[in-house]
């Protein structure tokens, strides 16, 4: 029987997200100081706020890609072991590079204690755990969703978005309550990825009519991004930029909203390519390399310079993809050389002695 092949359309969703994420950074760790609020930058300010918004969907979009193919799979050890080892290998690979090249530069990390416990990394990454998180819950999750049927389902997205959306954004704009966080209703990323999986696998179920049609998810997302538009014109201060900046955090009704008409138009869209099928399995490979601990500041701050180009929005913007593109493409190539060529063989017997130790340790 002929394997059925991936949806490239998919696929380059999954690289359109890791590159959104990767612009993000670009504006968010960049040495253009958007805070506090300089008039003289105003333009610059405004697209670096639309930046915000764009990486949080990309970070949606991405983890939405994976619930929607996992909340039909059975659990297997080996997906989330080997996205374990993977960071481990880039973690001490980036760190171990810098200490040879730049022993004075590594910032207090000399400490055995520090880079091994409580767990041994050199560099940390609140998505990649989140994400391993998500992999490690995604048995229960799903029997979750067997059990529920489609209205129960959607009370409990509902729900989760009054929680973990409204709510949280909320207390966040108006944080003037006293002893109220946000954590008090369980919102943390990581439980936000659990959120995202319940939607993607409704999508997945239940889709309608307006999710199954390219014609309304198109207008659907392009309406979601002329709002984000519309506010990020409006930041004019300080205080309508902070608050502006909550409404597009990674919980955003807005983001996942129009994460979900995007991640449905591409569904609904069909081809086959190989290339942008291969090129899709190096993304977490570009997330873990330009966002190590070590590497960010020296792309961000040391080889590019977004301060450079602040006066003028249009040239801050045409930069950030200048300057998000060369990073893409050398990170992209970095992993196929490294993880997926030079050391392919001995991450996949890693990766099988100790899911295998796993599955035994844990067959009932």
């Amino acid at each position: 029987m002929k394997a059925k092949s991936r949806n490239s359309s998919i696929e380059l969703l999954r690289i359109l997200s890791m590159f959104a994420i990767v612009l993000h950074h670009y504006a968010l760790k960049g040495t253009f100081d958007w805070n506090p609020y300089n008039p003289k930058y105003s333009g610059a300010i405004k697209v670096n706020l639309f930046l915000h918004y764009f990486g949080k969907l990309g970070v949606v979009l991405f983890v939405m890609i994976g619930a929607y193919f996992l909340c039909e799979k059975q659990f297997n050890f080996r997906r989330p072991i080997n996205l374990i080892i993977t960071t481990a290998f880039y973690s001490f690979g980036l760190y171990l590079v810098f200490k040879l090249f730049d022993p004075t530069g590594i910032w207090g990390t000399d400490s055995v204690v520090r880079v091994l416990l409580p767990f041994p990394l050199p560099s940390g990454y609140w998505f990649v755990y989140s994400y391993i998180v998500m992999l490690f819950a995604m048995p229960f999750l799903n029997i979750i969703i067997r059990n529920l049927t489609r209205q129960k389902l959607l009370l409990l997205i509902i729900g989760l978005i009054l929680l973990w959306s409204f709510l949280s954004i909320g207390l966040q704009i108006f944080d003037d309550k006293p002893d109220t966080f946000v954590d008090s209703f369980g919102y943390t990323p990581t439980t936000y990825f659990f959120l995202i999986y319940f939607v993607s696998a409704y999508i997945r179920k239940y889709s309608g009519k307006i999710l199954n049609s390219k014609g309304y998810t198109m207008i659907g997302a392009i309406i979601c991004v002329l709002i984000a538009i519309l506010l990020s014109t409006l930041a004019i201060n300080e205080k309508l930029f902070n608050g502006i900046a909550d409404l597009f955090d990674v919980n955003s009704p807005l983001v996942l909203l129009t994460s979900i008409f995007i991640f449905s138009y591409f569904k609904n869209s069909h081809f086959n390519s190989r290339i942008i099928n291969y090129i899709a399995g190096s993304m977490f490979g570009v997330y873990l390399i330009h966002e190590d601990s070590f590497v960010r500041p020296f792309i961000w701050q040391n080889i590019f310079s977004s301060n450079l180009y602040a006066g003028s929005g249009t040239q801050y913007f045409l930069f950030g993809l200048l300057c998000t593109s060369i990073v893409f493409i050398i990170t992209v190539l970095i992993d196929i050389m490294t993880r997926r060529i030079i050391f392919n063989n001995l991450l996949n017997s890693i990766t099988r002695i100790v899911s295998n130790f796993l599955e035994k340790c844990t067959k009932i």
